[in-house]
């Protein structure tokens, strides 16, 4: 299936490597900032490296507004009012820091900075209309977005997901009006992150690596993105929960989800659509959400893409010499819960910790979804249900 026409984007310029977040002030000097409106959470606003973010930008004398009022999942409330505050205090250049919920935080505001309306009225109705009819017309002000986690590479994207307090469901905004002008990224501004944490988020850039990689809107600048983030965060992702500080894996890994955000130019699909209502229902971290999902949807997927399952496999290090095609298809499924599994990440759900009578529900949320459609092959409620159903150890 192919769009009116394939459409690639990523910000002005991306900037790797460790300590580049000490010439913040500078990169804001360049767009001509003279107020800076920072959003961070409390927990990264606090950290050491954060500090260097700060005394850079007073070394060039630019003023800034800390916002932190940033949850996990950022609000239609809590953007309007940070929106609110960035008029006031009259600032013109955004910088957001920390994990994808603060990323989407910071762009989520300069869209409404430079569009009307609430953040609501900005929702798009779907990923592959909002590529050709965006309701956020206007760009939005110059921003620079420096990740703390290897995960959601949000950094190098133009979407940002907002919660719609008022009917209760996570929406998307953004499109190509709203990419930031810089990307910063700084391996050492994830070397505090948790073992739990980097294992979680280091999974979700895998899985966005994956759905990309077989996703019905695939273009060859995505593949180049994905097949390599799939190598790069199989061979640092274990290091770097086993070793916080081993720097290399937090490059490594760092760069691979960067990658994996590229790719993602794609949209994700039905191992996402499905992982979400785990979450909504169980409370289940989205990274493990994605493990317990991604084996039975990619062996749903196989017979729709034989060839890109044997790549995904051969990328994970997996011997398929001797084998048929289709054997070495279902290859990926196996090699993708047993690497979720040695990261100590939960791949399968059981009847008294989640129950299994909400399947049905979470089979027609996750069916009307807009990821689901860009799933290799388009599930019925039925096929949607066993997928559930085949994520349960006790079912």
């Amino acid at each position: 299936m192919a769009l009116k026409g394939s459409l690639f984007m990523g910000p002005e310029r991306v900037i790797f490597g460790c300590g580049v977040v000490s010439d913040t002030g500078t990169y804001v000097e360049q767009l001509g900032g003279k107020k800076v409106f920072l959003v961070a959470g409390k927990t990264t606003s606090k950290l050491e490296k954060f500090k260097e973010i700060e005394e850079s930008l007073k070394e060039k004398n630019i003023n800034y507004y800390l916002y932190t009022e940033s949850d996990v999942n950022p609000t239609d409330n809590q953007i309007d009012s940070g929106c609110r505050i960035y008029k006031e205090e009259k600032c013109d250049v955004i910088i957001g820091v920390g994990g994808g919920s603060n990323l989407d935080t910071a762009k989520s505001i300069g869209i409404i900075a430079t569009n009307p309306g609430s953040i609501r009225d900005n929702f798009t109705p779907n990923y592959v209309t909002n590529l050709y009819d965006n309701p956020n017309k206007n760009a939005i002000p110059p921003m620079i977005l420096i990740p703390t986690t290897a995960g959601t590479g949000s950094e190098v994207g133009a979407w940002a997901v907002v919660t719609n307090t008022e009917e209760n469901y996570k929406g998307f905004c953004g499109g190509w009006m709203c990419l930031p002008k810089i990307a910063l990224l700084d391996p050492e501004m994830t070397v505090s992150m948790p073992a739990k944490l980097t294992a979680s988020t280091g999974y979700d850039a895998l899985i966005h690596a994956l759905e990309a990689y077989y996703h019905r809107y695939k273009m060859p600048q995505t593949d180049m993105f994905a097949l390599s983030a799939v190598k790069r965060i199989f061979n640092y992702l274990g290091r770097a929960v086993a070793n916080g500080s081993d720097i290399e894996a937090r490059e490594q890994m760092l760069l691979g989800a960067m990658e994996a955000g590229y790719a993602m130019n794609t949209g994700c699909a039905l191992i996402h659509s499905s992982g979400l209502q785990l979450t909504s229902k169980f409370g289940l971290s989205h990274g493990e959400t994605l493990a317990i999902m991604a084996g039975p949807v990619m062996r749903y997927n196989t017979m729709a893409c034989v060839e890109r399952m044997i790549e995904v496999a051969e990328a994970m290090g997996e011997n398929i010499s001797g084998l048929g095609k289709l054997d070495a298809a279902y290859k990926a499924a196996d090699v993708m819960q047993r690497f979720a599994k040695s990261v100590g990440l939960l791949t399968m759900l059981n009847k008294n910790d989640h129950d299994p009578t909400k399947i049905p529900t979470m089979a027609k949320i996750a069916l009307e979804n807009d990821n689901t459609y860009g799933n290799p092959r388009i599930p019925t409620l039925v096929d949607l249900e066993g997928l559930y159903k085949e994520a349960y150890i006790d079912l």
